[in-house]
C-alpha cells in the first residue's frame, strides 16, 4: 500500500513538517538533549529487533533498557561496514518490518567498497525535510522558489532510491510542485547548464565537481541566464578559492551541505558560515586513537542516526571522515553541536614521511585550481597511487574532445606535479602520467600502499 494513502502516515508527516524542519531554531539545549535521549531509547529498542544489533547487544551484555539516553551511548559497541555486509540482506532489517516495504540503496563506492542498506519512507521524507531546513536558513522555500537539485541518479544511489524509486512513484512529486527540477550529475555539464538556463532556478544544490564545471561553462558564455541566489555544494569539501570563483561567476552565495548515505544529512553551513550538526537527526562522536578529541582537534567521526525504520546505524564507525568538533556557540542561535572543519575521508588519505596525513580536502585544491586558474575541464579522470612514503604517481585521463582546446596537456601536467610537490614536500617523488582510462572497479581513485599499522600520525593537513 502506498503510505501516502494512509491518513495515519500523512498525519505523522504533517506533524514532522510543522515541528522538525525548524526545530533547531526554536529548541533549547536542554530540550534538545531530552529529545536526543528519547530518540536514542526508541532507536535501541527498535535495533534490538534487527539481527545484527541483537547479536551485538547480546555479545556486549547490553539490554535495551540499559540505555536511558545519550550518556549511555558509550556502553554500546561500534558497528562497522563489515558488520553490515555480513548480515546483508535480512540481518540488517527489523523482524517487525516487511523488507519489501523498504527501498534498497547503496553508497557511492568512492572508497571502492559499495555498501547496500535499506531505508523506509520516513527516512526519505526526513531526508527531504532536512534539506528543506537548509533552504529555510536562507529564506527559501520549495513552495515559492524554483529549486534545482543536481543529484547522483545512478541506479543504486541514495538519491535514486529517495527520489526516483521513493518519492516520485508514491508522491507524484513532479505534479505536486513544478518548482523542483531534478538533474543528474552524471550527465554532460553542457546539458545540465542548458537545463538550468531554461529553468532559471533561485537555488542550485549539487556536487562540487559539477558546480565547478558549470561555473567554467558560464564564464565561456554557456548558461548566461543561470543566476541563483544561493548554491549549496556537497560530495566533497570545497576549497575557498573555488568557492570564490563560483560565487563570482554566478553572483550567488555558496554554502556547504554535508551528509552520507548511511546517516542522511549530517551538517550544513548557516548564514554566519558555521557548520551546524543536524543534532536532532544524528549524534556524532569524535575519536582519535580511541580517545575523544578536544574542541578544534581532528578525529574520526562516529555517527548514530536517530530516526527511521530502515537499517539502523548506531555508533557507526565507517563514515571514515576526519572532522574537528567545535565547542562554541553560533550567533545565529541554533541549538546543537558545531563542527569546525571537515578534512575528508581517512580511507582516501596520503601519508607523508614526517607523520603528516593529507586528506581529500587538502589535495582536492589542486584539481579545483585547474578549473579556476587554468580555466579548463579537459582532465576527465584521475587516479592517485602512493607506492610508498616517498613515491607518488598521478594518473590522468584527458578528454579527447578538449585536447587541443585551452592550455596544453603538458602545462596541465606540470601544474598538477607542482601542486602535489608543494603539498608533499621535497622528500616525496611525484610523477604525473597520462593513461587512457582508470580502473575504479577494483578499488578507489586514491590508493595508498603504506602500512598504516606501522605509521604514527602527527597531524592531519
Amino acid at each position: 500500500m502506498n503510505p501516502f494513502y494512509n491518513p495515519v502516515f500523512l498525519g505523522k508527516i504533517l506533524k514532522r513538517y510543522l515541528i522538525d524542519i525548524d526545530r533547531l531554531d526554536r529548541i533549547s539545549e536542554e530540550s534538545l538533549r531530552r529529545y536526543q535521549d528519547r530518540q536514542l531509547r526508541r532507536l535501541v529498542r527498535f535495533a534490538d529487533t534487527v539481527p545484527l544489533y541483537h547479536e551485538k547487544f547480546k555479545s556486549a551484555g547490553i539490554h535495551p533498557t540499559d540505555i536511558t539516553g545519550i550518556a549511555d551511548l558509550e556502553k554500546l559497541p561500534y558497528v562497522t561496514k563489515d558488520d553490515i555486509k555480513r548480515h546483508y540482506p535480512d540481518g540488517i532489517v527489523s523482524s517487525r518490518i516487511k523488507k519489501d516495504s523498504l527501498i534498497e540503496v547503496s553508497t557511492s563506492g568512492t572508497s571502492g567498497k559499495i555498501l547496500s542498506l535499506y531505508v523506509d519512507m520516513l527516512d526519505i521524507v526526513m531526508g527531504l525535510f532536512a534539506y528543506m531546513r537548509t533552504l529555510h536558513e536562507y529564506e527559501l522555500s520549495v513552495w515559492k522558489n524554483k529549486i534545482s537539485i543536481i543529484g547522483d541518479f545512478a541506479t543504486h544511489t541514495a538519491e535514486s532510491g529517495y527520489v526516483t524509486r521513493g518519492l516520485q512513484p508514491r508522491f507524484h512529486l513532479p505534479y505536486l510542485s513544478k518548482n523542483i527540477q531534478w538533474l543528474n550529475t552524471n550527465d554532460d555539464p553542457k546539458n545540465v547548464a542548458s537545463a538550468l538556463n531554461d529553468f532559471q532556478p533561485d537555488f542550485i544544490g549539487g556536487y562540487v565537481g559539477m558546480i565547478g564545471h558549470l561555473a567554467l561553462l558560464k564564464e565561456t558564455g554557456l548558461g548566461n541566464d543561470i543566476s541563483p541566489q544561493y548554491i549549496a555544494t556537497t560530495g566533497t569539501v570545497i576549497d575557498p578559492f573555488l568557492k570564490a570563483f563560483i560565487e563570482k561567476k554566478f553572483h550567488a552565495k555558496v554554502f556547504e551541505v554535508y551528509g552520507a548515505t548511511e546517516s542522511g544529512l549530517i551538517a550544513f553551513q548557516c548564514n554566519q558560515g558555521s557548520y551546524h550538526l543536524m543534532s536532532d537527526l544524528v549524534y556524532a562522536e569524535f575519536f582519535r586513537n580511541g580517545q575523544p578529541v578536544t574542541s578544534g582537534d581532528a578525529g574520526e567521526m562516529i555517527i548514530t542516526k536517530l530516526y527511521g525504520n530502515g537499517t539502523p546505524f548506531i555508533r557507526y564507525n565507517a563514515i571514515n571522515d576526519i572532522v574537528a568538533p567545535f565547542e562554541k556557540t553560533c550567533s545565529c542561535g541554533k541549538a546543537g553541536a558545531l563542527i569546525k572543519k571537515i578534512y575528508g575521508r581517512n580511507d582516501l588519505a596520503l601519508y607523508l614521511p614526517d607523520g603528516n596525513v593529507m586528506l581529500p580536502s587538502s589535495f582536492s585544491e589542486i584539481s579545483s585550481k585547474i578549473l579556476y586558474e587554468l580555466k579548463t575541464n579537459k582532465v576527465k579522470n584521475t587516479k592517485i597511487i602512493q607506492h610508498d612514503l616517498k613515491t607518488l604517481e598521478i594518473q590522468v585521463v584527458i578528454d579527447e574532445t578538449l585536447r587541443t582546446i585551452g592550455p596544453s596537456v603538458e602545462k596541465i601536467f606540470q601544474f598538477i606535479q607542482r601542486g602535489f610537490e608543494e603539498k608533499v614536500g621535497p622528500a616525496v617523488h611525484v610523477t604525473v602520467k597520462e593513461v587512457d582510462s582508470v580502473d575504479t572497479s577494483q578499488g578507489p581513485r586514491i590508493i595508498s600502499m603504506v602500512d598504516k599499522s606501522k605509521y604514527t600520525i602527527s597531524r592531519y593537513l
